[in-house]
């Protein structure tokens, strides 16, 4: 049993097609997500950036118990395929006994193969179990609006749709250190070129760091009290930690948005703002970290 999609992420409009997947195969394990890299609307111009690199989708993908995941390289040749040439490229990567699809999926040469057309290829092969599903939700749980929010800084309301909350998974690389020196110290977290970044401001966060979960206090912008920052940069201070951290992965789970940046008008005062932020970070993430109930599925697939 196979699901095919671009998937930037799986929301809950795409956890519908995934439970079909599930609950249709021969088993729970007997079952595959086809998608593509890079994600089709970067390709095609109708998007700028991801909510989700490669890495973190794979991380996705384990969380949510996928067993697994075909990425087809989405290049001019894939683009421009006839439905019968996609539909013999899909069988000749796996052995298909059914196919899950949404109504709108689209694919090939003008996006002109469709669900339907998939679906007849399929019954031709003298595949019986063909479903193509209704989205009736699909204005509420979509990528669009996900990015929508985080463009925003509304994360919360992004996580409502993607039934878990947006993140940022990336090595951590040095900065200026100037947090030491405030006591306040941060983790400089790397940043991709082709993910979509949050309103720049303070948010609460979750993160998932050496196999355990931590309250952090993420300032994402270029901190406008100092003169020298020039690029976009996402610093975590993490609660009740301490040690280097330099080179080491790490997830960052967005909570809510805290307050936007503020200049101030020296490092003091910055200090003591900073304060207040973790405070209320703390209040968000001991209401807000157990609102959904992927926390141990992350942690689990995060050290796989």
């Amino acid at each position: 049993m196979i699901t095919i999609g671009a998937f930037d992420g799986f929301h809950r409009g795409h956890k519908i097609l995934l439970d079909a997947c599930r609950d249709n195969a021969v088993n729970k394990n007997d079952w595959c997500v086809i998608t593509f890299w890079p994600h089709p609307g970067i390709m095609l111009g109708k998007i700028q950036s991801l909510l989700f690199t490669i890495e973190e989708r794979n991380l996705i993908s384990r969380a949510l118990n996928i067993p697994e995941m075909i990425i087809l390289k989405f290049d001019d040749e894939l683009k421009n395929m006839t439905p019968s040439e996609f539909w013999k490229l899909i069988k000749n990567k796996i052995s298909v006994d059914g196919v899950v699809m949404g109504c709108d999926f689209h694919f090939g040469a003008g996006r002109g193969g469709t669900a339907q057309k998939l679906s007849e290829l399929a019954k031709n092969d003298g595949i019986e179990k063909i479903f193509i599903i209704d989205l009736i939700d699909k204005k509420h749980y979509s990528s669009s609006k996900v990015r929508q929010n985080i463009l925003s800084g509304d994360v919360k309301s992004a996580a409502d749709i993607l039934g878990y909350n947006w993140f940022i998974m990336n090595n951590i690389i040095s900065g200026n250190q100037r947090g030491r020196t405030m006591k306040f110290p941060t983790a400089n977290l790397n940043l991709s070129s082709v993910k979509i970044l949050p309103a720049y401001g303070v948010y609460a966060a979750a993160v998932l760091l050496n196999n355990s979960w931590y309250c952090g206090a993420v300032s994402i912008g270029n901190n406008p009290t100092f003169k020298d920052i020039k690029e976009t940069r996402a610093e975590v201070h993490i609660l009740n930690f301490s040690g280097d951290l330099y080179g080491e992965n790490m997830a960052v789970f967005f909570l809510d948005r805290v307050r936007g940046l503020i200049k101030f008008d020296n490092k003091n005062a910055l200090a003591e703002q900073i304060s207040l932020d973790i405070k209320k970070c703390m209040e968000i993430y001991e209401n807000d970290f157990n609102r959904f109930s992927l926390s141990s599925e992350f942690k689990r697939a995060f050290t796989v």
